[in-house]
């Protein structure tokens, strides 16, 4: 087995993902959205089966998920934003204004931040969003929400999550919470999530391949 991690970053993820036509591999694995955006459009005859990506057929990954073509099939982590909204409600029923802090490159984090663009409106709730295009944008996105914010949501944004702990860091200096949609989020600060777990997502994905 052989492992490549991006670490964020696009044009290593193009890269690596240009690389594999040349690999002698049985079986291609992406991990979220943009990993498997970018081996799928390579049209690499190797089969790929994906893991936690947030909307495969929104995202141009396949057709439909009842009839996976591209030579691709995987599994979704969307989850409702209402049940983390809900969630926060119970935590933190002060908040009023929340800032939505995500990458614009990334399908599935403006796919979901639309989603709660669209119930925050919908329950009264106040909101302001800043967009990233790379890690190194987060921290002074983050800074700026936090001034002007009750609470920040972070998507499903892996871009963002590599650099949660600046999230955190300028949320802590505000005094306000940060909800997020992964468990890794919380581990690096965040103070709560509701994601789909990535144990069974994986589980599941075994019996793909």
């Amino acid at each position: 087995m052989t492992s490549k991690i991006a670490q964020g970053d696009q044009s290593a993820l193009n890269t690596i993902s240009q690389g594999l036509k040349n690999g002698d591999y049985d079986l291609i694995v992406p991990i979220v959205t943009p990993a498997t955006m970018s081996v799928v459009n390579q049209g690499l005859k190797t089969p790929v089966v994906f893991i936690s990506v947030t909307n495969p057929v929104g995202s141009g990954i396949m057709t439909s998920m009842e009839k996976p073509d591209k030579n691709a099939t995987g599994t979704s982590n969307i989850v409702p934003v209402d049940q983390i909204f809900g969630l926060a409600k119970e935590l933190t029923p002060d908040v009023k204004k929340i800032g939505i802090l995500y990458c614009s490159g990334e399908d599935n984090a403006v796919k979901t931040a639309a989603k709660a663009k669209d119930y925050l409106s919908q329950s009264g709730y106040a909101y302001e969003e800043v967009t990233v295009t790379n890690s190194s944008e987060v921290q002074s996105a983050a800074t700026s929400l936090a001034a002007k914010c009750d609470a920040l949501y972070i998507p499903i944004d892996s871009t963002v999550q590599a650099a949660m702990e600046q999230v955190v860091e300028a949320a802590t200096a505000k005094k306000i919470p940060v909800y997020g949609s992964d468990p890794v989020m919380v581990q690096k600060g965040a103070l709560a999530s509701v994601s789909v777990s990535n144990t069974q997502l994986g589980e599941k994905d075994c019996r793909y391949g």
